[in-house]
């Protein structure tokens, strides 16, 4: 298991990311939720989840 954390690059909204190897995913993308922008791209080739850890800008979502 890897652990990283990932930025949305359009509202700051921080993530908590997490990738199994030892189980398949399904193919398809995450999106930030508050902004709907793609953060990645999944093969399903491993298990792969998002957690919002912090909350998104307010100031960048009122632009």
């Amino acid at each position: 298991m890897r652990k990283s954390d990932v930025i949305c690059s359009e509202c700051g909204a921080g993530f908590r990311r997490l990738e199994l190897w030892s189980q398949p995913g399904e193919k398809g993308e995450y999106r930030c939720p508050a902004c709907d922008t793609p953060l990645e791209t999944f093969d399903g080739s491993k298990l792969i989840a998002y957690r919002l850890t912090i909350e998104p800008s307010v100031r960048s979502m009122r632009d």
